[in-house]
């Protein structure tokens, strides 16, 4: 999407389907290659990807466009890496609960990265996937940011009390460079 810009990419999704193919195909051939090698590397235990694909509210994309131009891709690099016996972590943020089966059940994530109270909190993700995929961050950076810091300690214990029993969970969050060093 940024290498065209938001508005012209979510344009072409409909009035260029050609070009989108065109572009999904590049830059999926360039990360499965990518992905191919970096899975070779001894010193590479796990991958995690960013893809940004939820908001808030859902994902950005209709799943139908996600199920055609990017979880094929995603599956490839996924595959590349189990391939080896290494594990794929997703980083997403957005509520992403509509096409999570797609990416537990299709793609095959090992694990998922990035939560938002706001969006959809790691403690609904766990409830609802614990059992499948690893569960990693969930403390909410506008919380990390922002909230006195008895109210930020109750609030992770919270997280931790929900999260943590049964394993498969590490608490984390998002993004450091929006952290204070107060």
């Amino acid at each position: 999407m940024w290498l065209m810009g938001a508005a012209n990419f979510f344009k072409a999704l409909y009035r260029d389907p050609p070009l989108i193919e065109y572009m999904f195909r590049k830059i999926g051939s360039v990360m499965s290659h990518y992905c191919s090698i970096c899975s070779e590397d001894k010193m590479v235990g796990a991958v995690s990807m960013g893809d940004d694909i939820g908001y808030k509210t859902g994902p950005m994309i209709s799943p139908s466009f996600l199920r055609k131009y990017i979880f094929p891709w995603h599956k490839r690099c996924v595959e590349e890496f189990h391939r080896r016996g290494k594990p794929f972590i997703l980083h997403s943020c957005g509520n992403l609960k509509i096409i999570m089966n797609d990416l537990i059940e299709y793609v095959k994530i090992d694990a998922k990265h990035s939560y938002e109270d706001v969006s959809y909190p790691a403690v609904e993700y766990k409830k609802l996937y614990g059992d499948r995929i690893a569960i990693l961050g969930g403390i909410d950076m506008d919380k990390l940011a922002r909230m006195p810091s008895l109210e930020f300690e109750k609030y992770v214990k919270n997280i931790l009390s929900k999260c943590a029993p049964g394993g498969g969970y590490a608490l984390g969050w998002e993004t450091l460079w929006l952290i204070t060093l107060n």
